[in-house]
């Protein structure tokens, strides 16, 4: 319903307005209709989302934030995702911190950008995220059955509200055996509870060889279609759907998950090829990983996918890639229980960009999204960097001009 203002209100209650001529009559109506369908108009405009074509991107700039500064008495860390609102140029960030060293939470910023160039990032807020009973996440470990541990944000200007995806926690190890089921949840910008997307059957944590592995769930969540779809993505492969990705070993299946944002049913599922580990890993651990970090949506039929991996004895260095995904023609693999017993068509992807043709230090890139319009009328993509609130790593914003 589109509400009247003031104005509005005061053409209508003209004191002599049965006086008036017949042709000043008409004026008045087809004057408040044209207030009212440019308001309607205004708002299915501001309600629309942004999509746009990628040729190529450019990289412009690296901006590097102090480590683990503090903001009203939260660690500033671990910036898992990020998002942009144009209306009120706001940047929106989601720690992953379990309620480690501060409550769960995600953060408010302003990115200035100047000649192509980041200015300055500032931390402008923080909202706690709550639980369904209205609470914020209880202390890390003081509580088993809970762990918040955000990967990904993404706001909705329509409902002014956020979709975060939660990892929870799988841990069976030396006879303890901990399970917080993964989640998409829905929570106002002040981080109030509102909905959660009901898991797939085969998408929940169990104590077999089923379901997802530990630290492998939705660390991409993206808006599409006007806000009408939403698209997550897992990091590795679910166990039924075979082994992980691995140095020489490049057919390692995981998958897109596609969601109707009204009744928050899985309408689609499908599978997505992960490359080859780059490097061989020194040692073999459970963090030698190539998966997805992000994905964000160009258009309702195409997708960036941001594939992120690391290896033991290759520390210092991140193998970040970025690649366009179309979604046309696909092959719906939601009724596939299992790839090593059915094996799908995977989604065709394209190498957009190689972070490592930079030559430069690259970090745990995990966040990305569109941001303002630079000089020259192009987009802007902006990439954040989860620094695990480590001193040995570096808390990086990365700018790109997208090439239509």
């Amino acid at each position: 319903m589109t509400r009247i203002t003031a104005a509005q209100k005061s053409i209508l209650l003209q004191p002599k307005y049965s006086d008036l001529k017949p042709v000043s009559h008409l004026l008045i109506i087809h004057a408040f209709f044209a207030v009212m369908l440019s308001s309607c108009s205004a708002t299915r405009q501001a309600a629309k989302q942004k999509e746009t074509s990628i040729s190529s991107v450019k990289f412009l700039d690296e901006y590097v934030m102090p480590l683990n500064h503090t903001f009203q008495n939260t660690v500033v860390g671990g910036l898992s995702g990020i998002d942009y609102d144009e209306a009120s140029n706001q940047y929106y960030l989601i720690s992953d911190d379990p309620s480690q060293l501060s409550p769960a939470r995600i953060y408010t910023a302003q990115i200035t950008i100047k000649d192509n160039k980041i200015d300055t990032v500032q931390v402008t807020g923080v909202n706690f995220i709550q639980q369904q009973n209205g609470k914020q996440y209880p202390q890390y470990r003081s509580d088993k059955t809970l762990k918040a541990d955000g990967e990904s944000v993404r706001y909705n200007p329509k409902s002014k509200s956020f979709i975060w995806s939660n990892e929870g926690e799988r841990v069976l190890k030396n006879g303890d055996t901990i399970t917080v089921q993964p989640a998409l949840t829905f929570i106002t910008k002040e981080g109030r509870y509102l909905d959660t997307i009901p898991l797939p059957a085969g998408f929940h944590f169990t104590k077999g060889e089923n379901g997802p592995r530990k630290n492998a769930l939705f660390e991409g969540v993206t808006y599409a279609d006007h806000y009408k779809t939403i698209y997550a993505s897992l990091e590795e492969p679910l166990y039924q759907d075979g082994p992980q990705a691995a140095f020489e070993f490049d057919k390692a299946l995981t998958r897109i998950l596609k969601f109707d944002a009204i009744t928050k049913q899985n309408t689609a599922q499908y599978a997505y090829n992960l490359g080859a580990m780059p490097v061989k890993p020194t040692v073999e651990n459970d963090w030698n990983v190539n998966g997805i970090s992000e994905i964000l949506a160009v258009n309702d039929h195409t997708l960036l996918v941001m594939e992120r991996a690391w290896a033991k004895g290759h520390d210092d260095h991140t193998f970040i890639k970025l690649f366009l995904v179309d979604l046309n023609g696909a092959e719906n693999e939601i009724d596939n229980t299992g790839f090593i017993q059915n094996p799908p068509k995977p989604l065709k992807k394209k190498l957009l960009f190689d972070f490592d043709s930079l030559n430069r230090h690259i970090d745990n890139f995990e966040g990305i999204t569109f941001g303002p319009k630079l000089s020259n009328g192009n987009q802007s993509l902006i990439f954040c960097v989860d620094n695990n609130f480590s001193k040995s790593q570096t808390q990086q914003f990365f700018l790109f001009e997208v090439i239509p």
